[in-house]
Protein backbone atom coordinates (compact mmCIF):
# COMPACT_ATOMS: atom_id res chain seq x y z
CA UNK A 1 0.00 0.00 0.00
CA UNK A 2 2.89 2.78 0.62
CA UNK A 3 4.35 1.65 -2.65
CA UNK A 4 1.61 2.94 -4.14
CA UNK A 5 0.51 5.84 -2.19
CA UNK A 6 4.55 6.92 -2.63
CA UNK A 7 3.50 6.33 -6.52
CA UNK A 8 0.73 8.83 -6.58
CA UNK A 9 2.59 11.32 -4.51
CA UNK A 10 5.41 11.01 -6.46
CA UNK A 11 3.46 11.80 -9.70
CA UNK A 12 1.90 14.86 -7.58
CA UNK A 13 5.06 16.38 -7.39
CA UNK A 14 6.11 15.78 -10.49
CA UNK A 15 3.58 17.56 -12.45
CA UNK A 16 4.78 20.83 -14.26
CA UNK A 17 2.52 23.08 -14.84
CA UNK A 18 3.30 26.61 -17.62
CA UNK A 19 0.56 29.65 -17.52
CA UNK A 20 2.66 31.40 -21.09
CA UNK A 21 0.48 34.27 -19.96
CA UNK A 22 1.52 34.43 -16.23
CA UNK A 23 0.38 38.10 -15.92
CA UNK A 24 0.44 38.24 -11.91
CA UNK A 25 0.58 34.62 -11.43
CA UNK A 26 -2.85 34.00 -9.91
CA UNK A 27 -3.48 30.99 -12.16
CA UNK A 28 -0.49 29.03 -11.06
CA UNK A 29 -0.53 30.07 -7.62
CA UNK A 30 -4.25 28.30 -8.02
CA UNK A 31 -2.69 24.94 -9.37
CA UNK A 32 0.24 24.94 -7.01
CA UNK A 33 -2.58 25.19 -4.52
CA UNK A 34 -4.55 22.56 -5.56
CA UNK A 35 -1.51 20.78 -5.99
CA UNK A 36 -0.25 21.09 -2.69
CA UNK A 37 -3.91 20.28 -1.13
CA UNK A 38 -3.73 16.56 -3.32
CA UNK A 39 -0.19 15.96 -2.15
CA UNK A 40 -1.48 16.81 1.96
CA UNK A 41 -4.80 14.55 1.39
CA UNK A 42 -2.37 11.44 -0.14
CA UNK A 43 -0.14 12.42 3.61
CA UNK A 44 -2.88 12.93 6.23
CA UNK A 45 -4.25 9.48 4.09
CA UNK A 46 -0.82 7.81 4.53
CA UNK A 47 -1.33 8.99 8.93
CA UNK A 48 -4.79 7.60 8.71
CA UNK A 49 -4.12 3.63 7.54
CA UNK A 50 -1.08 3.51 9.93
CA UNK A 51 1.58 4.49 7.16
CA UNK A 52 4.57 6.77 8.21
CA UNK A 53 3.71 10.20 6.17
CA UNK A 54 5.83 11.52 3.93
CA UNK A 55 6.89 15.69 4.39
CA UNK A 56 5.15 18.34 1.13
CA UNK A 57 7.40 18.79 -1.01
CA UNK A 58 5.20 20.09 -3.72
CA UNK A 59 6.09 23.52 -4.44
CA UNK A 60 6.88 26.35 -6.34
CA UNK A 61 9.85 24.57 -8.42
CA UNK A 62 6.67 23.36 -10.60
CA UNK A 63 4.92 26.20 -11.66
CA UNK A 64 6.58 27.95 -14.93
CA UNK A 65 5.26 30.83 -16.46
CA UNK A 66 6.08 33.18 -19.53
CA UNK A 67 5.51 36.79 -19.26
CA UNK A 68 7.00 39.71 -20.92
CA UNK A 69 6.06 42.86 -18.46
CA UNK A 70 8.82 43.40 -16.24
CA UNK A 71 6.53 44.29 -13.28
CA UNK A 72 4.17 41.37 -13.56
CA UNK A 73 6.99 38.85 -13.91
CA UNK A 74 8.11 39.85 -10.38
CA UNK A 75 4.71 39.98 -9.28
CA UNK A 76 4.08 36.60 -10.71
CA UNK A 77 7.55 34.72 -8.80
CA UNK A 78 6.48 36.64 -5.47
CA UNK A 79 2.97 35.49 -5.50
CA UNK A 80 3.79 32.19 -5.93
CA UNK A 81 6.24 32.44 -2.63
CA UNK A 82 3.52 34.21 -0.41
CA UNK A 83 1.13 31.68 -1.64
CA UNK A 84 3.43 28.71 -0.66
CA UNK A 85 4.13 29.84 2.51
CA UNK A 86 0.93 30.64 3.62
CA UNK A 87 -0.22 27.56 2.46
CA UNK A 88 2.79 25.90 4.84
CA UNK A 89 2.18 27.95 7.50
CA UNK A 90 -1.97 27.23 7.49
CA UNK A 91 -0.96 24.08 7.33
CA UNK A 92 1.36 23.71 10.34
CA UNK A 93 4.66 22.96 8.16
CA UNK A 94 6.71 26.50 9.22
CA UNK A 95 9.06 27.78 7.14
CA UNK A 96 12.71 26.74 5.66
CA UNK A 97 15.47 29.42 5.49
CA UNK A 98 15.95 31.23 3.54
CA UNK A 99 12.11 32.32 3.42
CA UNK A 100 12.17 33.19 -0.59
CA UNK A 101 14.44 31.01 -2.77
CA UNK A 102 15.40 32.25 -6.45
CA UNK A 103 12.67 31.04 -8.75
CA UNK A 104 13.60 31.23 -12.18
CA UNK A 105 10.74 28.95 -13.72
CA UNK A 106 8.78 32.57 -14.79
CA UNK A 107 10.48 33.42 -18.05
CA UNK A 108 10.92 37.02 -18.89
CA UNK A 109 10.16 37.19 -22.68
CA UNK A 110 7.38 36.75 -25.18
CA UNK A 111 5.61 33.96 -25.63
CA UNK A 112 4.30 33.84 -28.73
CA UNK A 113 7.39 35.85 -30.90
CA UNK A 114 11.27 35.58 -30.94
CA UNK A 115 13.80 36.12 -33.39
CA UNK A 116 16.83 34.18 -34.10
CA UNK A 117 20.09 35.54 -34.47
CA UNK A 118 19.39 36.75 -38.28
CA UNK A 119 16.27 38.59 -36.96
CA UNK A 120 14.06 36.20 -38.53
CA UNK A 121 10.63 35.59 -36.46
CA UNK A 122 10.50 32.16 -34.93
CA UNK A 123 8.22 30.27 -32.17
CA UNK A 124 10.11 31.06 -28.29
CA UNK A 125 10.56 28.02 -26.69
CA UNK A 126 8.37 26.93 -24.08
CA UNK A 127 9.33 25.04 -20.46
CA UNK A 128 8.22 21.72 -20.62
CA UNK A 129 4.80 21.04 -19.30
CA UNK A 130 2.72 18.54 -18.47
CA UNK A 131 -0.61 21.04 -18.11
CA UNK A 132 -0.76 24.70 -19.48
CA UNK A 133 -3.37 27.00 -17.76
CA UNK A 134 -3.54 30.90 -17.95
CA UNK A 135 -5.85 33.36 -19.71
CA UNK A 136 -3.93 35.00 -22.82
CA UNK A 137 -5.11 38.55 -23.40
CA UNK A 138 -7.52 39.03 -26.08
CA UNK A 139 -7.43 41.29 -29.01
CA UNK A 140 -9.00 41.55 -31.73
CA UNK A 141 -7.37 41.56 -35.24
CA UNK A 142 -8.27 45.59 -35.75
CA UNK A 143 -6.55 46.82 -32.89
CA UNK A 144 -3.32 44.58 -32.94
CA UNK A 145 -1.41 47.00 -34.71
CA UNK A 146 -2.23 49.77 -32.59
CA UNK A 147 -1.26 47.84 -29.58
CA UNK A 148 1.00 46.11 -30.91
CA UNK A 149 2.84 47.80 -33.95
CA UNK A 150 2.40 47.24 -37.34
CA UNK A 151 6.11 44.66 -37.54
CA UNK A 152 5.52 42.78 -34.69
CA UNK A 153 1.53 41.84 -36.08
CA UNK A 154 3.37 41.43 -39.38
CA UNK A 155 6.08 39.56 -38.35
CA UNK A 156 3.20 37.45 -35.82
CA UNK A 157 1.05 36.88 -38.84
CA UNK A 158 4.12 35.80 -41.41
CA UNK A 159 5.22 33.31 -38.68
CA UNK A 160 1.76 31.72 -37.76
CA UNK A 161 0.08 32.56 -41.08
CA UNK A 162 0.00 28.99 -42.43
CA UNK A 163 -1.86 27.85 -39.22
CA UNK A 164 -4.02 31.00 -38.31
CA UNK A 165 -5.94 33.38 -40.00
CA UNK A 166 -5.03 37.10 -40.92
CA UNK A 167 -7.93 38.11 -38.65
CA UNK A 168 -7.62 35.83 -35.99
CA UNK A 169 -7.66 37.52 -32.17
CA UNK A 170 -4.41 37.75 -30.59
CA UNK A 171 -5.58 34.66 -28.16
CA UNK A 172 -5.68 32.20 -30.79
CA UNK A 173 -1.66 32.47 -31.06
CA UNK A 174 -1.51 31.59 -27.57
CA UNK A 175 -3.71 28.19 -28.11
CA UNK A 176 -2.19 27.64 -31.58
CA UNK A 177 1.51 27.73 -29.37
CA UNK A 178 0.12 25.50 -26.92
CA UNK A 179 -1.09 23.44 -29.23
CA UNK A 180 1.93 22.53 -31.16
CA UNK A 181 4.28 22.73 -28.13
CA UNK A 182 2.99 20.51 -25.37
Amino acid sequence: LRALVMGFVQQVRAVRVLDPAAGSGNFLYIAMRLLMDLEQEAIHFCGAVGLQPPFPEVGPQQMHGIEINDYAHELAQTTLWIGYLQWRHDHGYGFSEPILKPLDTIKHMDAILAYDADGKPVEPEWPAADVIVGNPPFLGDKKMVSELGTRYVDNLRLLYGSRLSGQADLVTYWFERARTGI
